[in-house]
C-alpha cells in the first residue's frame, strides 16, 4: 500500500484550503468519536494508530496519511467518502 497524505491527495490545493480540510475533518471526526463515547486511546488501540495520530487528525495539527485515517474511520465504521463528502 502507498502512503499518500492528505496534502498529496489535493496537490493542488493551497496550504491555507489544505489546513482549513484539515482543521474541518478533524473536527468532525472528534464529533464523530464523541457521539460514540469512545475515548482518544479506545479508537487509537482499535485502528492500531499510535495516540498521537488520532491526536493530530482531531486537533488539525498537521498533515495526516489518509490510511490512518481510512483505519480509524473504519472503527467509526463511516465511509470515507461519505465523511470527506461535505467537507470538500
Amino acid at each position: 500500500m502507498i502512503s499518500v497524505s492528505l496534502s498529496e491527495t489535493f496537490y493542488l490545493m493551497d496550504e491555507a484550503r489544505a489546513r482549513e480540510l484539515r482543521i474541518k475533518s478533524g473536527r468532525k471526526f472528534l464529533l464523530e468519536r464523541a457521539y460514540r463515547s469512545l475515548t482518544r486511546e479506545q479508537v487509537a488501540e482499535r485502528a492500531g494508530v499510535p495516540i498521537e495520530t488520532v491526536i493530530v487528525i482531531e486537533e488539525g495539527i498537521s498533515d495526516f496519511l489518509l490510511e490512518d485515517m481510512l483505519s480509524l474511520l473504519n472503527v467509526l465504521d463511516i465511509d470515507i467518502n461519505e465523511f470527506f463528502a461535505d467537507l470538500i
